[in-house]
């Protein structure tokens, strides 16, 4: 698909954006559009730049405790929904549940899966099992691949021997799924324990023709967990220009189908000048997560706001003190904010800032 026929197909997105972020959001909360969906907490990979695997993995809600909880109107206008963890794939009932988000969510158009592609067979399975869900729904569905390294890099940082040799074997069988709407890409996270190695993920991934979206790692203490490795992972004085080169190498690839480069650039004017974020964030307007275990906040910086065991979903989200929690974190957290969830489509959605970063000179 080029350039032209994605600005088409998501013609309709982007002008809904511009007018709900720019206009509709100044009269009140947005509906909500985008749900990063944590199915399970469970993990076979030991990160050192991430903790999840240590949380519990008690009261995890069932299909059919999922079932009553999507009854409610809240999800009817849920466009994207991000399938991750822990490693969604251990969930063994995941098709199950994806079955069931097709079903309840109506307004549904994009699903994604982040898999750490640790066990071939069930993750090939799966993804097989759920792409042909989503084909006959004309549902897009994307596959993110976490790539942290080349070789022995990347089975540092994810703390398991050989999981590099493993995600090849599983990105090798997923290319033979004969699918179509199902694309794969890589994610790859960056500490100052893996810097070195970025320039090598990026080539290894145009050789192999894979997309690849490159995230700063990010510390926090209610999702991550992580906010005692921030020490050990944080790059140094000395490595930020280095990161921030190779942010700007990658922005300079400036192209409608490539809204991570505004991103990079954004990020860079970040490290080097203690600019603020400008890149759009699905979280500010119309995005939140939802977990495993019914636990509801507006992002990975966010505190619980609730848990719709308890109380329903749209009355936990557009409580007052919860919209008083997401002012507070807009106006303490989200200047130096690095995460990229649903890039694409918050950018898209506030695609004015976007052209202007297309028109800018320079990378």
């Amino acid at each position: 698909m080029n350039e032209l026929s994605i600005a088409l197909r998501d013609a309709p997105l982007i002008l809904k954006g511009i007018y709900e972020y720019n206009i509709a959001s100044r009269f009140g909360p947005l509906p909500p559009h985008e749900w990063l969906f944590p199915v399970t907490y469970r993990c076979n990979a030991r990160c050192i730049m991430c903790n999840i695997w240590q949380a519990s993995h008690a009261n995890e809600l069932s299909v059919e405790e999922w079932d009553a909880v999507l009854d409610e109107r809240f999800f009817g206008t849920v466009q994207s929904v991000s399938l991750t963890g822990g490693e969604p794939t251990l969930r063994e009932d995941l098709p199950q549940l994806t079955q069931l988000l097709l079903r309840k969510l109506p307004a549904l158009r994009r699903l994604t899966i982040t898999t750490n592609a640790l066990g071939t067979a069930r993750v090939v399975h799966q993804c097989q099992q759920i792409a042909e869900l989503c084909q006959a729904r004309g549902i897009g569905l994307f596959v993110g691949i976490s790539v942290d390294g080349i070789g022995a890099v990347h089975d540092e940082m994810r703390g398991i021997p050989g999981a590099f040799s493993r995600v090849i074997a599983t990105i090798a069988e997923l290319r033979r799924l004969e699918v179509r709407k199902l694309r794969l890409g890589i994610n790859c996270t960056l500490t100052r324990r893996n810097l070195h190695d970025a320039e090598n993920v990026r080539r290894w991934c145009a050789e192999q023709g894979l997309p690849a979206d490159f995230i700063v790692a990010s510390f926090t203490e209610s999702y991550y967990g992580n906010v005692e490795s921030e020490s050990d992972l944080a790059f140094t004085d000395e490595q930020r220009p280095q990161l921030a080169a190779f942010l700007k190498q990658l922005s300079a690839h400036k192209s409608l189908g490539n809204p991570a480069a505004c991103f990079y650039a954004d990020a860079a004017r970040m490290l080097l000048h203690g600019a603020a974020r400008t890149t759009p964030c699905v979280f500010q307007k119309d995005g939140f997560i939802l977990d495993a275990r019914g636990d509801m906040q507006y992002c990975m910086l966010s505190r619980v706001l609730g848990n719709v065991r308890e109380r329903q979903a749209g009355e936990i989200y557009f409580a007052a003190e919860s919209l008083a929690h997401r002012r507070e974190i807009l106006a303490r957290a989200c200047r130096d904010c690095t995460i990229t969830c649903f890039l694409e489509v918050g950018v898209a959605k506030d695609a004015c800032k976007y052209v202007r970063f297309l028109l800018e000179r320079g990378p």
